[in-house]
């Protein structure tokens, strides 16, 4: 853990009980268990959805149609595509811009 290990473990635990005192320092480690534990937990999570990220998207299919409805464009402004997102639209715009067209 960190690259301590368990003599540096036991020479934290030791100065943490002298600066601590022996009222507060059960409690900081129950705390810190806690932490470790819901951290475990939490990291035991984001990796089983990693690693199962490829089932999750074999099994819903993708559309391409949006769910929400696309703004209207302005006037004047060029017409893209059809079937292009609001986001793909906001994208050709900001490249346009940056060219300079």
């Amino acid at each position: 853990m960190f690259g301590i290990g368990p003599e540096e473990l036991l020479l934290i635990a030791l100065v943490a009980l002298l600066v601590l005192g022996p009222e507060r320092m059960p409690k900081l480690m129950r705390d810190i268990g806690k932490v470790v534990g819901d951290l475990r937990r939490t990291s035991d999570e984001l990796r089983d959805d990693f690693l199962n990220a490829d089932k999750y998207l074999e099994a819903k299919p993708t559309s391409v149609a949006t769910t929400t409805p696309e703004a209207p464009a302005a006037e004047g402004a060029p017409s893209g595509p059809p079937g292009e997102s609001a986001f793909d639209r906001e994208m050709r715009e900001a490249k346009e811009r940056l060219r300079g067209t």
